[in-house]
């Protein structure tokens, strides 16, 4: 059999995510942690107990109450597992993890901490892998798909907007239309004080965004039969259908922030142009 070099290996091996779920699974359910008390306890086991001082259990009295209310019920060898089966567990898990280390009863040693340590940098390396991302607002680990031009964005509008911009990709938005349009209505509010400038750059762009901004119920209403805004190949449109739309406008908006940041660009650019045609 010819050999293959360890680095090929590596480099040529597709993800499995389920056995990277399993792995996790058992890391943060049966991997004990303190073994001097009569049951052991388990990375599991140390958030239940921490739960009450948990910053972010809202009105939730344990954590079984908390899985119940927010319907986390993980199993080891789920049905219908797929890549958001995955990312919600690595979410549920890392949260309590990172936020249960350090409020212990329990007195963990040195060793205890590297095997928290070690879950949530196994967490991360498997997001990495999947090619996901962190997300974190008010203390909270969100994993997102990584999208340059959407993180390239973020790095440029308003700090309140930033999270937005990432956030519209996480697996729960994915049939939330609504949640969606809220994001879309705060894009166009950004958008519109800088309109004249996008249409000088890019008069298509423009026209199609905007387009769409006010004609596929985003800006207004165009499907109650009651308003003067109103279109009836809009209304009779699948909620689906809309969600599409809805990805296509997000993925615009991003493009026309890139070619705004491009326009304050361009005079160091013609600037450089000068000084290299100058000095020839």
């Amino acid at each position: 059999m010819r050999r293959i070099p360890f680095s090929q290996v590596l480099k040529n091996s597709k993800v499995d995510i389920n056995r990277e779920y399993k792995r996790l699974y058992k890391l943060f359910y049966s991997r004990q942690i303190v073994s001097d008390c009569e049951e052991g306890v388990n990375l599991s086991n140390l958030c239940a107990d921490c739960f009450m001082k948990l910053p972010f259990r809202g009105t939730c009295v344990s954590i079984n109450d908390f899985n119940d209310f927010h319907g986390y019920r993980f199993r080891e060898s789920p049905k219908d597992f797929n890549i958001d089966y995955l990312i919600s567990f690595c979410e549920y898990s890392y949260n309590l993890v990172n936020c249960s280390g350090g409020i212990s009863r329990y007195s963990l040693t040195p060793d205890m901490h590297q095997v928290i340590l070690f879950y949530l940098t196994q967490v991360k390396k498997v997001i990495e892998t999947v090619g996901y991302m962190e997300n974190i607002q008010n203390g909270i680990t969100d994993f997102v798909p990584k999208d340059q031009c959407a993180i390239s964005v973020a790095e440029i509008v308003d700090p309140s907007l930033s999270y937005k911009v990432i956030e519209y990709h996480h697996h729960s938005m994915k049939g939330d239309w609504v949640r969606k349009r809220e994001t879309l209505v705060a894009l166009v509010d950004k958008l519109e004080p800088q309109r004249a400038k996008l249409r000088q750059i890019n008069t298509s762009l423009e026209t199609d965004l905007f387009f769409l901004f006010n004609n596929v119920n985003l800006r207004h209403n165009n499907a109650d039969s009651n308003g003067k805004n109103y279109k009836l190949f809009v209304a009779k449109m699948a909620e689906s259908e809309i969600e599409k739309w809805y990805d296509d406008t997000y993925q615009m908006c991003l493009l026309a922030f890139l070619e705004l940041e491009h326009l304050d660009r361009k005079p160091r650019i013609g600037q450089l142009k000068t000084d290299i045609q100058n000095n020839a």
